[in-house]
């Protein structure tokens, strides 16, 4: 591992791999071993080395953690061990199975790296963005091995639930999505303008191609992408919004997008000019840094990530989660978001049924909004999301 690989990773941070089911799963790592265990899940379009600044300053606190950060399945270098699987003899395309991506096949990539880890607990599972939702399920299908858990700009909000007292009913319940808001989409399109949810986008054929080979170029593309997403775009204070087509339209165009628009276009609108990027996200995401996304995405695409949002909205794939109904998370749990991520509020009432229904061990105090931060807080605010981390860990670890 050197500088010109991972630029910003601090010295003490180790990267390996290790055979976890049918994968080589790829990850950074800090600490001692033998010390209880974090593991750090990142969201898409991320990678385990969007946690380079807080892998090394978390395995300091309290009495010591070993902290990994994988690489998730589908993204980096992680791929599968057979040489002749779509991820390793070339990159995922839309046409491979979809079904390795179903959120209970990912939970059971995260349990069995645990145990290849050496360890029978973990103290701490922190998700952000879409590793949020599979730190939430990790909770309720094994809420033994993870003994608490913080989710980052996503709010969990439970497992779908059952159909309750059917002999009254007027008649059969729909199957429903992990993510209502994504089953409005004819609503979206008669819109003025039309619009449409950018998970439905996502999951489409054409998404990886949009993506991965944008007019601006991926460097281009991604800088954009984390612009508008960060507390350094021009926008309005993010606030709670109706669960209706129109209080959706509310939300910026890179949740819901103009329906004739790629992802790549969005971005460009995003795009800054040159001074303010060196005034602003290179503060935080220096261009040298920002290449190692570029660089791993563009040997990869970004199929793999793309499948989880195919995975989680799609109604039958969902069901399986049925099984989990009224489970709730009962393990020491919270919030942490930037106090201008648009994620806290994009899923209508999500963020209040977390507190309320979904968990039980967080209270008002377990949600927290860190100023000038928006969706990439352990990127823009590491210090500060530090401070937040070490508290929760030290009223919920080594009682």
């Amino acid at each position: 591992m050197t500088d010109a690989e991972w630029p910003g990773l601090p010295q003490d941070v180790r990267e390996r791999t290790l055979p976890v089911r049918d994968l080589d799963v790829h990850f950074f790592e800090a600490g001692n071993p033998k010390d209880p265990l974090i593991l750090l899940l990142h969201g898409f379009p991320e990678l385990a080395y969007s946690w380079r600044r807080i892998i090394t300053p978390l395995s300091h606190q309290g009495q010591g953690y070993h902290v990994v950060a994988p690489d998730l399945r589908g993204f980096g270098r992680t791929k599968p061990m057979d040489p002749s699987a779509p991820g390793t003899a070339r990159p995922i395309v839309f046409e491979d199975d979809v079904r390795p991506y179903q959120t209970v096949n990912i939970v059971h990539d995260i349990v069995a790296l645990v145990f290849a880890l050496g360890h029978k607990t973990a103290a701490c599972l922190i998700g952000h963005d879409a590793g949020s939702t599979v730190a939430g399920f990790c909770a309720i299908i094994r809420p033994e091995l993870f003994q608490s858990v913080v989710f980052m700009s996503t709010p969990f909000n439970g497992p779908p639930g059952l159909p309750f007292d059917v002999a009254t009913a007027s008649g059969p319940e729909p199957l429903t999505a992990i993510f209502p808001a994504t089953l409005v989409e004819s609503a979206l399109a008669a819109l003025d303008p039309p619009r449409k949810h950018y998970m439905l986008y996502y999951s489409s054929r054409t998404a990886n191609d949009d993506m991965w080979h944008p007019p601006q170029g991926l460097h281009a593309l991604l800088r954009g992408y984390y612009h508008l997403k960060s507390a350094d775009s021009a926008g309005d204070q993010p606030h709670p919004i109706e669960p209706t087509a129109a209080g959706l339209g509310s939300l910026p165009h890179y949740y819901i997008m103009p329906r004739d628009l790629t992802m790549a276009q969005v971005a460009q609108e995003g795009l800054p000019l040159l001074e303010e990027v060196q005034t602003k996200s290179a503060r935080w995401l220096p261009d040298e840094e920002l290449a190692v996304y570029a660089r791993e995405y563009e040997r990869t695409g970004f199929q793999g990530g793309l499948n989880r949002y195919r995975a989680v909205i799609d109604p039958v794939f969902a069901d399986e989660l049925r099984l989990f109904a009224g489970r709730k998370i009962e393990v020491a749990a919270m919030y942490v978001s930037g106090r201008k991520d648009w994620g806290v509020y994009q899923n209508p009432g999500a963020i209040d049924k977390m507190r309320t229904e979904a968990c039980t061990a967080m209270g008002e105090g377990g949600i927290r909004l860190i100023p000038d931060a928006g969706h990439w807080v352990q990127q823009e605010r590491p210090a500060t999301l530090l401070s937040e981390l070490s508290q929760f860990l030290g009223r919920s670890t080594y009682t």
